[in-house]
């Protein structure tokens, strides 16, 4: 059997075994998703992580526990030995999602056919249950991981990871590559393999109040600035080049017989390089009121960089491909509007991100995830972490 042979081979076994485990892979997607973990109720976290520190404890994995000082915390796990060695493969993923408690009381997971439905199933559940059956595969095949796995699943993506990025970006630093389990993008499900900056603006405006029908000369309209900087925001919006900027919150003045004094807008911006994000920044920074009277103040900034298809990015996908081809998958890349943990990790370290469930609805009521999908992801991603490493490139 040539070396060739020999992959393919292996990629098969591994292909079968999800196969064969499905029904174990979709009974535990299930329990996970009936544990409900709001981001804004930390103490339902205590459930979670106990339940998958079990499942890596049986895969021979050691665990901790962190803490969150004002989140549920995180936890973490990895392959014994781990310190030893002078880089490892980081697995990212979260517990935490948007829906409130008491949402699986309400609206009960269910199984039809090829589609686990439930609040969280594929954002992101489906991404650990993934990992766990992955490793799993690896252990009941006798198949060792290339380098030793380092998981960490936070409890605060949601809400930008305050608490988990020190030790994202810490890890990333010590990562030949980095797997993101956030959902694949849509029900074709392609992985995402850049992802633009996000950030966030408040811009505040104070103008003086007036009585506006007896004197409204002696007034500085706050809303009428409002107007002009909306519009002036908007104007930045440039879909060819991929830059977006949304006026998407605003407040203003006390009532409508008096000239406003104040107004402020809640501005998101997204940009697909750190050039575009550094470019837009200095716009809406620039800005300065017009209405006379008023005063325009500009905070916030960018806070999470862009995922770019840098060389060790582009790598790392077409080792993916390559496995997918094995694997008899045909994998399609794309780039995300949004953000998530891969952003921070892949300035630091190969990254590769919407590498978990596939299916679609994430943060809306129908939000599903497709079985058999899974499966051949949970087959995809123990190929991964069995294939040899990326050579190491200061460059990369």
């Amino acid at each position: 059997m040539t070396a060739s042979e020999n992959e393919s081979a292996v990629e098969q076994q591994l292909l079968d075994w999800a196969h064969a485990h499905r029904e174990d892979l979709e009974r535990s997607l299930l329990e996970l998703v009936e544990l409900e973990t709001p981001t804004e109720n930390p103490e339902t976290f205590d459930a979670f992580f106990d339940r998958l520190a079990g499942d890596f404890h049986e895969l021979g994995l050691e665990t901790e526990r962190i803490p969150g000082d004002e989140t549920g915390g995180r936890l973490e796990a990895w392959s014994p030995g781990r310190n030893n060695a002078d880089e490892i493969q980081l697995v990212i993923g979260h517990a935490d999602t948007v829906w409130p408690l008491g949402t699986v009381e309400e609206d009960p997971p269910e199984i039809r056919d090829d589609v686990l439905e439930g609040p969280g199933a594929l954002d992101m559940k489906g991404g650990l249950t993934q990992a766990v059956f992955a490793l799993r595969a690896l252990e009941d095949l006798s198949l060792e991981s290339s380098l030793p796995v380092h998981v960490l699943v936070s409890s605060d993506e949601e809400i930008g990871s305050p608490e988990s990025k020190p030790r994202i970006i810490e890890l990333a630093k010590q990562a030949n590559r980095v797997f993101v389990l956030e959902p694949a993008s849509g029900p074709e499900g392609k992985i995402k393999t850049a992802r633009k900056a996000v950030g966030h603006f408040t811009v505040t405006i104070e103008g003086k109040a007036a009585h506006a029908g007896l004197e409204p000369e002696e007034g500085a309209s706050a809303t009428e600035e409002l107007g002009t900087v909306i519009h002036r925001l908007h104007e930045l919006t440039d879909i060819d080049s991929g830059v977006t900027v949304n006026v998407g919150q605003v407040e203003a003045g006390l009532r409508s017989n008096v000239v406003a004094p104040n107004a402020r807008a809640e501005v998101d911006v997204r940009a697909p390089t750190d050039d575009a994000a550094e470019a837009v920044a200095a716009e809406i920074r620039s800005l300065e009121a017009t209405t006379p009277g008023t005063k325009l103040t500009i905070d916030g900034g960018f806070g999470r960089p862009p995922m770019e298809p840098t060389a060790g990015n582009r790598l790392l996908w077409e080792r993916i491909q390559t496995l997918g081809d094995r694997l008899g998958l045909t994998l399609e890349g794309t780039r995300s509007g949004g953000a998530s943990d891969g952003n921070d990790a892949s300035q630091h370290a190969p990254t590769i991100d919407g590498f978990g469930a596939v299916g679609d609805g994430a943060h809306q009521t129908y939000e599903y995830v497709k079985l058999d999908a899974l499966a051949e992801r949970v087959a995809l991603l123990a190929a991964c972490l069995y294939d040899e490493p990326l050579p190491t490139d200061p460059h990369r």
